[in-house]
């Protein structure tokens, strides 16, 4: 456990009274509360993580989700599907949306309305759903190469599968393309654009938070990672299987 003020270690994070009460624990080395949201609840933890405070992710990296000393819990694995899931989606409306654009190109609305032909949605969707799982992993192993170039030479262990937690935790905000579902929007491609810039920037504060590192470092890891999320993605898009994606669901 950390103070999730400072980040250095502490033995508890509170402690257990009578009558159920709990009584925090102060950090000794920077004499403030050392996790205030164990008190809080998850909502208020929800909404420190949209705002990308630093304190949300220390606790829950460090304090809240069980230890793992190799690999990824079950609740890892299963946020990372719901991520997956939530990007295919995401991907699907918007090459939809420009397959319709492209048929729309062909003359008037009088002339091919009603004749559009139908779009195989769950074909496409299932294919969007293995190419951001590829994606995924090249962001990941690009993760995790930076962290261990920038990092290796300094500290002998690392625990790599927590730059993976941090990394799948940070991505929580691909659930917000979910919004399509209620409000339509007229350009699917600028609201995953806006998506894609609001995980960025959760994803430089989950890393600066478990490398202990300034902003600029964390910068360079999460670049690196979206560098070869580009780069899985470009090279999948020369096979025939997902030839429709391109260039509609990048980045």
């Amino acid at each position: 456990m950390i103070c999730v003020e400072c980040g250095m270690p502490v033995n508890d994070v509170y402690h257990e009274l009578s009558g159920g009460l709990i009584r925090v624990t102060r950090c000794e080395y920077c004499k403030q509360v050392a996790d205030k949201y164990v008190e809080h609840e998850f909502v208020i933890i929800f909404l420190d993580l949209i705002l990308h405070r630093p304190q949300a992710y220390r606790h829950v990296l460090f304090n809240r989700m069980e230890y793992c000393d190799v690999g990824l819990h079950v609740r890892d694995i299963l946020l990372a599907l719901f991520i997956i899931l939530m990007d295919a989606y995401g991907a699907t409306i918007r090459v939809k949306s420009q397959l319709i654009g492209r048929w729309q190109s062909l003359g008037p609305a009088r002339e091919w309305q009603g004749d559009m032909p139908p779009a195989d949605v769950t074909l496409l969707y299932w294919q969007m759903v293995v190419y951001s799982a590829l994606r995924l992993l090249a962001q990941m192993g690009g993760t995790v190469s930076a962290v261990r170039r920038l990092h290796a030479a300094r500290h002998p262990i690392i625990k790599y599968n927590y730059a993976v937690k941090g990394l799948i935790l940070s991505s929580f905000g691909r659930g917000l393309l979910v919004l399509t579902l209620v409000w339509h929007y007229d350009s699917p491609l600028v609201f995953g654009t806006m998506v894609d810039l609001f995980v960025f920037g959760s994803n430089v504060v989950a890393l600066q938070v478990w490398m202990g590192s300034s902003a600029w470092q964390a910068v360079v890891v999460v670049s690196a990672g979206w560098a070869a999320r580009l780069a899985a993605g470009s090279a999948l898009q020369l096979l025939p299987a997902f030839a429709a994606a391109s260039p509609a669901v990048c980045p």
